[in-house]
């Protein structure tokens, strides 16, 4: 049986931390020195799905800094508008072991990252096949802007949501 649950970043123990990171490293896709700032950065939450007392998948939900967001919406990157006011968080850092993939563990976490986002914008970069195409769809992500090319030569999309909320609650 798989169990999910989330803590705030900053009030994770090294040892969840350790964890966290050492799994999103695994996938190759981020540099282990961003996840550990970025867990634990203010108003991050991260989620983990564990089997039998392990952690085989992680997420976040993460406030990105100003100055990433800029970076993303540069010509040489999505050059696609990200207001911290129309998009105030980030989902990201999904990763699962291989040994546990396709069994919906990054659907349930992304749903959980969605949840703690309480219905507010939220965007999300990705190169991996599966969630470009099928599981951010699925929580109506769309693709914005246009691709480009990161260190490693994978190409990464931007996909946003919009806030799900009225003008009112803002």
């Amino acid at each position: 049986m798989i169990k999910y649950r989330t803590l705030i970043g900053a009030n994770a123990a090294q040892e969840e931390i350790d964890t966290f990171v050492e799994l999103v490293a695994s996938g190759g896709a981020v540099d282990e020195v961003y996840v550990r700032m970025g867990v634990v950065r203010l108003g991050a939450q991260i989620a983990f799905a564990e089997v039998a007392g392990q952690t085989v998948g992680v997420a976040a939900l993460k406030v990105p800094l100003h100055e990433y967001r800029i970076g993303l919406q540069g010509t040489n990157k999505a050059n696609y508008s990200l207001t911290e006011q129309e998009y105030p968080y980030e989902l990201g850092y999904v990763s699962v072991s291989p040994e546990h993939a396709g069994k919906g563990i990054a659907k349930a976490l992304v749903a959980e990252v969605m949840r703690l986002a309480g219905g507010n914008g939220i965007f999300a970069t990705t190169s991996h096949p599966t969630m470009k195409e099928g599981i951010l769809p699925s929580f109506q992500f769309v693709p914005v802007g246009k691709t480009w090319k990161n260190l490693s030569g994978d190409t990464l999309i931007l996909l946003v949501k919009k806030s799900q909320k009225d003008n009112t609650d803002q």
